[in-house]
């Protein structure tokens, strides 16, 4: 299948580059960064109608995922003009481009869309963001799903395992701060399912693979974990230094709203798309090489 991959110089779509195209003819489409050896890549403005149109002309591609965003939560805070236009003015474009070809989208959203108000949401639960990422990713799901009606938006959970580039997955900072001998500083407090990046590879080949899927899916591992309780964990399974990892309230945090648990049920994935993720020990160890 010819697949554009969005954000294919970041941290989960520059993986998501990786893992799919020993199955499918990728296209990174970057910004900034190089996307990963070995792939394929067109440099596009995707908030700009004009280039998306351009490079969906010259691409056709038959299914697009779409993993371009603006993820720095600090900055989304400052700059929440430059949030909507990366999260959700790009996403309308790269969505109504898909339609106008015929490709099959599938627009990769967060857990921290969320409130935080309760232990694994599934995709019925109320949307009420804390923060302005949040509040721009789901003003995206409704943007990919008004300007494609059939697309799938996986809203996915902590990224751990191995990732692409500069940025690191939650599990892999952890891994080098405490091989560094560095104290961690942790919130007891809250509550994410981490899940890793095959995991998610994984969910978009399921998606694929099954046309009539649509809607929305949520997209995590089967643990709900305090940053504390992973941190312990990723200590453990790689044989680091749990001493130094420190406990903090949630409430010690300065700058963005943070959610207290964003944990997330994943019953309509294992059930629609049949998908499961791998267990969370085996991602930590993928994120150092194991």
């Amino acid at each position: 299948m010819r697949i554009l991959i969005t954000g294919a110089s970041g941290l989960l779509g520059g993986r998501l580059c990786e893992l799919l195209a020993r199955e499918h003819g990728v296209t990174g489409v970057i910004r900034g960064h190089a996307a990963p050896e070995g792939i394929r890549s067109r440099t596009v403005d995707l908030a700009d109608v004009a280039s998306a149109a351009e490079l969906f002309r010259g691409e056709r591609p038959e299914a697009v995922i779409h993993a371009a965003a603006l993820a720095d939560a600090e900055r989304c805070e400052r700059e929440p003009d430059r949030a909507h236009r990366d999260n959700v003015q790009a996403t309308r474009v790269v969505a109504s481009a898909c339609a106008s070809v015929g490709a099959r989208l599938i627009a990769i959203s967060t857990d921290l869309v969320l409130g935080g108000e309760q232990s694994f949401s599934t995709e019925t639960t109320n949307a009420a963001p804390r923060m302005e990422y949040g509040r721009s990713k789901l003003r995206a799901e409704a943007a990919a799903r008004e300007a494609c009606p059939g697309a799938v938006v996986l809203r996915v959970s902590l990224v751990c395992g191995r990732g692409y580039g500069p940025r690191r997955t939650g599990t892999e900072a952890l891994a080098d701060r405490l091989g560094r001998h560095e104290t961690v500083t942790l919130y007891e407090d809250e509550w994410r399912s981490p899940v890793g990046s095959n995991s998610v590879a994984a969910a978009v080949n399921a998606a694929l693979e099954r046309p009539a899927a649509q809607g929305v899916f949520h997209i995590a591992g089967a643990e709900r974990l305090s940053r504390v309780e992973l941190g312990e964990r990723v200590a453990r399974v790689l044989g680091l230094d749990a001493s130094l990892i420190r406990r903090a309230p949630q409430a010690s945090h300065q700058g963005a709203p943070r959610p207290t648990d964003v944990s997330l049920d994943t019953s309509r994935a294992e059930a629609e798309l049949e998908w499961t993720p791998q267990p969370l020990d085996d991602a930590i160890r993928e994120g150092r090489g194991g």
